[in-house]
């Protein structure tokens, strides 16, 4: 049960920031016209349109991190997993103080909770392969 738990809130942390890197890539095309149309100078144009896409590449790299963790938990540290988690919240009141984006706030917030709580379900012992994990499925 503990695992199945760990399992569920890992796979709902990786959805939540792959849907956040989707929100951005999605949003990238108004950034760009939106920049193209304010007059701002052309090395600021291109560093905030690097740094839009590097939030969107991150969000997604650990978002597939996370994925990875939730059926192989031992392929990251538990304390790699604790940082990210805390990154997220950060960056959910950093969203929510300058951007105001309480969709990315609120994914970055679901994420960072689960991501949480998946670190303190993280399973000490994998079961051995071939038993029952209670997901369902068989190892």
């Amino acid at each position: 049960m503990k695992l199945a738990s760990f399992r569920y809130c890992m796979i709902i942390g990786a959805l939540a920031l792959i849907g956040l890197a989707l929100f951005y890539f999605i949003k990238y095309f108004v950034l760009s016209i939106a920049l193209t149309n304010n007059g701002l100078q052309p090395d600021l144009q291109q560093s905030i349109r690097a740094l839009w896409l590097a939030f969107a590449c991150q969000a997604l790299l650990i978002g597939l991190l996370y994925a990875l963790v939730a059926w192989k938990p031992h392929a990251v540290s538990r304390e790699v997993i604790v940082i990210l988690g805390l990154l997220q919240l950060v960056e959910a009141a950093l969203q929510l103080s300058f951007a105001g984006s309480g969709i990315a706030a609120g994914l970055l917030i679901a994420a960072a909770l689960c991501v949480l709580l998946g670190s303190v379900l993280w399973p000490k012992r994998l079961p051995s392969p071939g038993t029952q994990t209670g997901t369902g499925f068989v190892r």
